[in-house]
């Protein structure tokens, strides 16, 4: 039971960045607040290079998180866990950094509590297979 939670927060998590890249392309408007800028590389990078970073990481850990959930249910390997779990909460994490505003606050404080604990696993060298069936 506890596995099949876990791959379902991971998995809920990575759709979750599809808010960012619907906002960032203002298909959809999560937060009024944000109107796709980051207060890091807009005024030094400009708009469409902004965009760009943002569809990046946004999709970075859309796709890595989701693929965390499958390697959680055991559908996919167990040695992609290490640095896919890395690769994707650092992308979420800069994602949050660069782009503040793009989720409601609650939502960005989930995400961050979500991506340092699967970045503690990572690094602790905790493994889904360690989850009791």
């Amino acid at each position: 039971m506890l596995k099949f939670v876990i791959g379902l927060v991971l998995i809920g998590h990575g759709v979750g960045h599809s808010i960012g890249l619907l906002g960032l392309f203002k298909v959809a408007q999560v937060n009024p607040a944000w109107q796709g800028d980051s207060w890091a590389l807009t005024s030094v990078a400009g708009d469409t290079v902004t965009q760009l970073v943002g569809a990046v990481l946004w999709s970075v850990a859309m796709i890595g998180f989701i693929v965390l959930g499958l390697v959680v249910f055991g559908w996919l390997p167990a040695a992609w866990w290490p640095p896919l779990a890395i690769v994707a909460s650092i992308a979420s994490l800069l994602g949050v950094v660069l782009f503040p505003v793009a989720f409601p606050t609650f939502s960005t404080i989930g995400a961050v509590v979500v991506d340092l604990a699967v970045m503690y696993t990572a690094w602790s060298g905790w493994m889904p297979s360690d989850l009791p069936a």
